[in-house]
C-alpha cells in the first residue's frame, strides 16, 4: 500500500499557533538578505567548502540545528535559510506556493551570501525545493544530498487542515483561533510522527525550536506551500534526468510521511549520477538516526562534484 504526502500530521505544530509557547527572539541580532524580494532570515557557520542547507514543512533553520550543524560546521561553511513565510523570513509574496518562486529565492540567497557552487542538502518538501534548483540554476549548484525527499504525484492528497490554513477566508481564523489550544499536544506527536518508528532524541524538540513553526504567519504559509505541492511536482518531475550533478538520496525505508518507493526510490532510478542508501527500520529523520550514513553521502557527493 503507498503511503501518500502526509508532512503536516507528522512534522511539528500544524494544528497550533500558540505564540506564547514559542520563545521570543532578538531579530535586531539576526542575519537577513534581500532574496527574489523576498527579506529572508538566514545563518552561517564554520568555514570551508560550502554547504547549503533547505528545510522542508512546517519547519524552518532550526531542525539543522541539533545535529547537522555540529556535524559539519568543523570542515564546511554551512549555510542555511528559512523558506517564504517560514521561521523569521516573514515576508510571502505572491507566487510563493510554485516550486519556481521557492528556487529562486534559493538561488538569489546562495549568490547573496557568495557560495560557490554548495553542496545543496535538503529534507522532504526541501528536497522538491532543490530538485527544481539543480533544473532552473545548475550553475549555482555542485550536487545535492536529498533526504527523506519530496519529487513526485502521490495518491491522494494532504491532510484537512492545510486546506483550512491556506484558505483566504478562513485561514486567518483557524490559524490565529481554532488551533491555538492544540500547540502543545501537535508539537509532541508531530514529532513523534516525524520520527516513528525511532523515537525522537530527548531534547531535540526544545533544541530545534519546532514551535516556531507554530506561528500563524507560518502555519498559512505552510498550507500554501502543502495544497500547491502536487500539482508543483507533477509540473517538473519529468525533467529529472536533466539533473546530471551527483545526487545522494538518504531515506528510511519505514518513513510514514512520505512514501520511499513513490519519491526516494524512483527518483534514484532516473537520475543519471545517483547514489542511494536505504535505512532500515527507520522513519522520515534519517540523519538524526544515523549521520554517520548521512556523512558518506556527503563525502561522496563532495568529492565527485
Amino acid at each position: 500500500m503507498f503511503r501518500a504526502f502526509r508532512h503536516a500530521s507528522a512534522a511539528a505544530g500544524l494544528l497550533a499557533s500558540a505564540c506564547s509557547s514559542i520563545p521570543e527572539a532578538d531579530v535586531s541580532k539576526m542575519r537577513f538578505v534581500e532574496a527574489a524580494g523576498v527579506t529572508t532570515h538566514v545563518e552561517t557557520w564554520g568555514a570551508g567548502d560550502p554547504v547549503f542547507l533547505i528545510h522542508g514543512a512546517s519547519s524552518h533553520i532550526g531542525t539543522w540545528e541539533p545535529t547537522i550543524v555540529p556535524l559539519l560546521k568543523n570542515e564546511f561553511l554551512v549555510a542555511a535559510y528559512d523558506r517564504p513565510g517560514m521561521g523569521y523570513t516573514t515576508d510571502r509574496p505572491a507566487g510563493s506556493d510554485t516550486l519556481a518562486v521557492q528556487a529562486k529565492v534559493a538561488a538569489d540567497v546562495i549568490e547573496k551570501l557568495g557560495l560557490k557552487k554548495p553542496v545543496v542538502i535538503a529534507h522532504s518538501w526541501g528536497g522538491a525545493v532543490a530538485l527544481r534548483l539543480a533544473l532552473d540554476r545548475p550553475d549555482l549548484v555542485g550536487g545535492l544530498v536529498l533526504i527523506a525527499p519530496v519529487a513526485y504525484d502521490w495518491p491522494g492528497g494532504v491532510d484537512w487542515y492545510n486546506y483550512w490554513s491556506a484558505n483566504p477566508l478562513s485561514g486567518w481564523l483557524f490559524n490565529n483561533i481554532v488551533a491555538q489550544p492544540f500547540a502543545d499536544a501537535s508539537v509532541r506527536s508531530g514529532m513523534a510522527g516525524a520520527f516513528a518508528p525511532n523515537l525522537p532524541p530527548n531534547g531535540w524538540l526544545e533544541a530545534a525550536n519546532v514551535s516556531l513553526a507554530a506561528r500563524p504567519e507560518s502555519l498559512r504559509a505552510n498550507g500554501e506551500d502543502l495544497v500547491a505541492a502536487k500539482r508543483e511536482v507533477i509540473g517538473q518531475q519529468a525533467r529529472y534526468p536533466e539533473i546530471k550533478m551527483p545526487v545522494a538520496i538518504l531515506v528510511g525505508d519505514s518513513d510514514r510521511v512520505v512514501s520511499p518507493s513513490i519519491h526516494a526510490m524512483q527518483l534514484a532510478r532516473v537520475l543519471p549520477n545517483a547514489r542511494i542508501d536505504v535505512l532500515a527500520g527507520v522513519g522520515h529523520l534519517p540523519q538524526e538516526a544515523s549521520p554517520e550514513r548521512f556523512r558518506k553521502l556527503l563525502d561522496w557527493v563532495h568529492s565527485a562534484k
